[in-house]
């Protein structure tokens, strides 16, 4: 049975910067990924956020992302846009870029740094104990690790296998959304009615059309069809522009849910298995980026000393969801001293740390 120091489930953005960050850190870590290679569906997440890049540059590889992408103001509530360029930041802006472009520039920094990736695999068992974690992976084989992250997204089987739940917020409404080619101009922008808001963009010419239509129904199972899609942009539109070919249809709600614990003794989750939330905005792919920096970058500080399996877990009191950093140890400061917007770490070391 092969053995690590870290296994990492999941080869999305999360994952990539955890491997990243654990192998900076001196952490022998391997990911597991069911995908053999970094290819998605659509184009996804569509950029990164000013705090995102922060924490790019602190690893010295920000600009590689910002000569992919287009640097803009991003930001805002509520369909109301907000200039961030006089916050006191290297990077007061967004970028503009997609997730299939995103994961292509993490794995390369990943595969600089060493980290083994095994590829066409995928986390489907685990059984643990106070040394470690025996990790079931596809196609027969078995891992021995100190520790295994979760970051195998919403419908984590690390989680699932973990034994944490999760709690949140049913949804309310559900959306399409689609890259497509048309034979006709459509009508670009946004358009809103009784069923809700609608959009039809491109960011620069050649690239497909990317649309998103608000659904009158709510119970839907599995992704769209073609037949569906068309349909769909009649019923807004009254014409559905000539669609020729879509090379991705998919669905997606506005659901919340958080897990009720981060960690399980040796199991931990972060990004998308940890928390999920309606995409609009990219904040999966940059909370999930944020985790792992949050994660890897204290380990060595955090999972050394005495206490290292009380350092890390997460609550949701009552009426806030917010998850907080905790530690069994007293501590000599208030609760109130705890961050409510980082469920990692707690910010003073527990004696022995």
């Amino acid at each position: 049975m092969t053995r690590h120091a870290v296994v990492v489930a999941g080869g999305g953005p999360t994952g990539l910067v955890l491997a990243g960050e654990l192998a900076l850190a001196g952490v022998a870590d391997v990911v597991v990924e069911r995908r053999t290679d970094q290819t998605v569906d659509g184009s996804r997440a569509g950029g990164l956020h000013s705090r995102t890049l922060e924490v790019l540059d602190q690893r010295g590889i920000v600009e590689r992302f910002l000569a992919a992408g287009e640097v803009m103001q991003v930001q805002g509530l509520a369909g109301i846009r907000r200039d961030i360029s006089d916050f006191p930041t290297r990077h007061p802006y967004g970028l503009a870029l997609w997730q299939s472009q995103i994961e292509p520039l993490l794995a390369g920094w990943v595969d600089g740094l060493g980290v083994r990736v095994l590829r066409g695999s995928e986390v489907i068992g685990l059984a643990q104990d106070d040394t470690g974690v025996d990790v079931e992976v596809s196609g027969g084989r078995r891992l021995r690790a100190g520790y295994l992250v979760g970051c195998d997204g919403g419908r984590s089987r690390v989680r699932k296998a973990a034994g944490i739940d999760v709690r949140g917020v049913d949804a309310s409404t559900s959306w399409m959304i689609a890259e497509v080619e048309m034979d006709e101009e459509p009508e670009l922008g946004f358009r809103r009615d009784s069923a809700g808001t609608h959009a039809i963009g491109r960011r620069q010419a050649g690239e497909p059309l990317r649309l998103v239509l608000t659904e009158r129904q709510l119970d839907h199972t599995g992704d769209p069809t073609f037949d569906e899609l068309r349909a769909a942009l009649v019923g807004v539109y009254g014409t559905d522009f000539g669609l020729r070919s879509a090379t991705w249809i998919s669905r997606f709600t506005d659901l919340t849910r958080q897990a009720e614990s981060y960690r399980r003794g040796r199991v931990l989750l972060a990004g998308d298995a940890a928390h999920v939330h309606p995409p609009q905005g990219g904040q999966g792919l940059n909370t999930g980026v944020q985790d792992a920096v949050n994660l890897g970058g204290s380990w060595p500080r955090w999972w050394t000393g005495p206490h290292r399996t009380t350092c890390w877990t997460a609550t949701a009191p009552s009426g806030t969801r917010s998850a907080l950093g905790s530690c069994t140890t007293p501590l000599p400061r208030s609760p109130s001293a705890v961050p409510t917007t980082a469920p990692w770490p707690c910010t003073t070391p527990c004696p022995g740390c």
